[in-house]
């Protein structure tokens, strides 16, 4: 008898080891966000003509060197820097890469074709690249006409990366534009979202009535709910963050409120099953925390900058303007939770006067905010500490990554802004924040005599 309790010891031992170590295994993925390819970039061109070829343009209104200027959509030549850079760093030796949308031309004015020529060269050039290498690739708002998402755009994009994808997750791609991956052997399934679906400044969605546009909703209920029946994790990718954009007075938001409510509400809802969430869309650094109705940090997301230079928002007189960057991201392989992340930039006056890219490494996430691992609790301390020193090195560290190292001013006013922005996903807690003198959002009982009122009122500046 006691012989076999040694032996199932030992075993129990022996098991126990081989799951820590597989649940330890370590991979890599980068995400690529807002390229906003400019295929009429010409070093001839013109900033007041987005750079397009201009023979008789006085020299001192020409682009600043071949790898983009900011005043123009980028040219082909910045992003196959970024492809090639990432190709140096861990070669194919990545586990996939997230492309996480908006290759249009940031201009509302371009039309189908052009939609169409942009999203054809940026798959051809990441092919060329990486032509091993899987590569889980959404639509972004730029990817899409203003007047809102089309079918036959599904359909172009499902031909275009059928290679990359399953059966199952191209099949839903070509019906409304999301898809999700199980990969192989893992705990872990990836999630591609059609977050234009839900921006306010799409007719399609505002003329949907049902109040789930594309009824993806209805499928990511699904998609999570089975994920718990099986005990798996879901990584959730998209390009427009939900929340409020931390720069600014309380002007932008990218969801409708509605939608916005609804995908808080979901996201907590499964919160153990969602092990993160990957944005981009405003060519900025940042990350939001997502609180049950106990005020606990039960799930986040990270907002990663862009290829692009530059950024213009509607009603907006001023670009967002920043340095290329792309990311790159540890994890553990076995159930999908993050470990850490490197951000790298390219200084873009520096390479356009050696007319050679210069990509260095920005920061490491877990050395710059002195955290291990990414977790809801860890992103929570992280803001516990820049609430409580808004002046202090970790805050102007922050600040930089922010605006991918481009000179910024930032008030008071302006810090406590991004402190509401991380912390309160919904948009009512997020107009209380502002108005209080606390970031910590307070329960939401105190705060329902004015959702009503704030809903209406940011309906009425959101922006895409």
């Amino acid at each position: 008898m006691q012989c076999l309790t040694s032996l199932l010891m030992f075993l129990h031992t022996v098991c126990s080891v081989r799951y820590d170590a597989v649940k330890q295994r370590i991979g890599y993925f980068w995400q690529l966000d807002n390229a906003n390819l400019n295929l009429n970039y010409s070093v001839e061109g013109n900033r007041a003509n987005n750079c397009a070829y201009s023979p008789n343009t006085p020299t001192y209104q020409r682009p600043s060197g071949p790898f983009g200027d900011y005043s123009c959509d980028p040219p082909q030549e910045l992003i196959r820097s970024a492809a090639g850079f990432m190709k140096t760093v861990r070669g194919e030796e990545v586990d996939f890469i997230l492309w996480t949308g908006d290759s249009g031309p940031s201009s509302e004015e371009s039309n189908p074709q052009q939609l169409r020529d942009n999203l054809a060269k940026m798959t051809s050039i990441l092919r060329e690249e990486f032509p091993y290498s899987s590569i889980y690739p959404v639509l972004g708002h730029a990817d899409v006409q203003a007047a809102g998402v089309t079918s036959e755009m599904y359909r172009y994009v499902s031909q275009l990366w059928d290679t990359w994808l399953p059966p199952s997750a191209v099949r839903t791609l070509r019906e409304g534009g999301y898809y999700k991956v199980e990969l192989a052997g893992r705990r872990l399934q990836l999630v591609g979202l059609n977050t234009p679906l839900w921006t306010s400044k799409n007719k399609m969605s505002r003329l949907d009535f049902t109040g789930d546009p594309g009824y993806q909703f209805d499928w990511l209920e699904k998609v999570l709910d089975k994920a718990r029946t099986k005990q798996q994790t879901v990584i959730i990718f998209g390009h427009s963050p939900p929340g409020v954009f931390e720069i600014g007075e309380m002007k932008k938001h990218w969801y409708h409120p509605v939608f916005n409510s609804r995908y808080n509400r979901l996201v907590i809802q499964y919160s153990d099953v969602i092990v993160g969430q990957l944005f981009g869309h405003q060519n900025t650094d940042s990350f939001r925390i997502f609180r049950d109705v106990k005020n606990r940090p039960v799930s986040w997301a990270l907002i990663s900058p862009g290829l692009s230079p530059r950024t213009v928002w509607s009603g907006s007189s001023d670009p967002i303007t920043s340095n290329p960057s792309t990311r790159l991201y540890k994890y553990s392989t076995y159930d999908g939770q993050l470990l850490d992340f490197s951000q790298f930039t390219l200084s873009l006056d520096h390479s356009n006067s050696v007319l050679q890219s210069q990509w260095k490494l920005q920061y490491n996430f877990s050395t710059q905010y002195s955290v291990g691992g990414i977790t809801s609790s860890s992103l929570d301390q992280v803001h516990s500490h820049l609430r409580s020193n808004p002046r202090g090195p970790m805050f102007e560290s922050y600040l930089l990554s922010n605006s991918q190292l481009a000179p910024i001013t930032c008030t008071d006013t302006c810090r406590h802004l991004h402190l509401c922005a991380i912390d309160n996903i919904d948009y009512g807690q997020y107009k209380q924040c502002v108005i209080t003198s606390g970031s910590r959002r307070t329960s939401p009982s105190s705060a329902i005599l004015i959702v009503a009122l704030v809903i209406c009122l940011l309906s009425g500046t959101s922006q895409n």
